[in-house]
């Protein structure tokens, strides 16, 4: 039976998600490198574990938290290897969702079909990268990306479109545009903060729904409820917006999704964790940082199989139709 089958990695502080569709084409949204382990990770685990700070460091639970982070690239030279990836999606141009652009493209050579962006005012300078942990490589890879131009010296076609437009190049795959907006980008654009001007995705697939919404927060959030009916922004799966943070939590847009299940890239981070709210909602909250990259498999009939880093069964859902024993 045909599936859809997501993989919500666990980069650290970032985001990437690859999507094998069932036409056999791959999506990848983002990507982010980082295997650090940062201190405000640490502090959230050590809680978690009833440790202090000292003692968590002291023990093997640094050691096993560190270990379920991966890398994209060897991610997906383990279990993609030769293979085309079809859509790279770029859901807005801040760093921790686009390090590693330069090891996948010109360092693995991955070939690429199509590099979703959009027209935006962010710009960097190497001086930008002198003391923070990002690479200017990276960035480099991204202008290049944009412009159509691949590592191999091969070159890509690259869409630029936005809310309300359609094509081939996505729709028979079940992806649908539901942001950003030309007026969002150019608020961004003014402000000098581009996480309102994310890719927000809806994923279609055997009668279910997936929202992938980069980091968005409010003012994205509000034009999308103005746009749609609450049936199109209804989902079973919503990936946290904004890792999981209450900037990108709205109460009335989770409302009107009302998800099954809400997966965060990180998530429960001490003081700016929005776990608690999506629970009151009633969504079973599913952390990248306690499970390790979690992959969600969308079956034809609508069964759903959420499975932990080792294969390991989270939750299932049965065929829609059915209902559990």
């Amino acid at each position: 039976m045909d599936s859809t089958k997501l993989h919500f990695l666990n980069v650290g502080h970032g985001d990437c998600t690859i999507i094998e569709h069932p036409s056999g084409r791959l999506t990848m949204i983002d990507i982010n490198n980082s295997k650090n382990l940062p201190e405000d990770d640490e502090v959230a685990l050590a809680e978690a574990k009833g440790l202090s700070l000292s003692h968590f460091r002291q023990g093997s639970w640094e050691e096993y938290y560190r270990g379920l982070l991966v890398d994209p690239r060897d991610y997906w030279r383990d279990r993609f290897a030769g293979r085309m990836l079809f859509r790279y999606i770029q859901t807005h141009p801040d760093m921790d969702h686009l390090s590693g652009l330069a090891s996948l493209f010109w360092g693995e050579k991955v070939t690429l079909g199509n590099f979703w962006d959009y027209d935006h005012a962010k710009k960097n300078s190497k001086l930008d990268f002198d003391k923070n942990r990002f690479n200017w490589n990276d960035w480099l890879a991204y202008l290049e990306l944009r412009e159509g131009n691949h590592g191999d010296g091969t070159t890509h076609t690259v869409i630029k479109r936005l809310r309300d437009e359609t094509g081939s190049f996505w729709s028979e795959d079940g992806l649908t545009i539901l942001g950003p907006t030309q007026d969002l980008i150019d608020y961004c654009d003014r402000i000098e903060s581009w996480n309102n001007s994310s890719y927000v995705l809806r994923l279609d697939y055997g009668g279910r729904r997936v929202i992938l919404p980069g980091d968005a927060e409010k003012p994205a959030w509000d034009s999308i409820e103005a746009h749609l009916g609450g049936d199109d922004l209804a989902c079973d799966i919503l990936k946290a917006a904004h890792h999981g943070r209450e900037s990108g939590y709205s109460e009335s847009a989770v409302d009107a999704m009302d998800p099954d299940f809400v997966i965060c890239s990180i998530g429960k981070k001490p003081s700016t964790d929005a776990s608690d709210e999506y629970r009151r909602h009633g969504a079973k909250v599913l952390s990248t940082r306690y499970h390790g990259t979690i992959t969600v498999q969308i079956w034809a009939d609508g069964e759903i199989w959420i499975n932990d880093r080792n294969g390991e069964r989270l939750h299932s859902v049965p065929p829609l139709g059915h209902t559990a024993a």
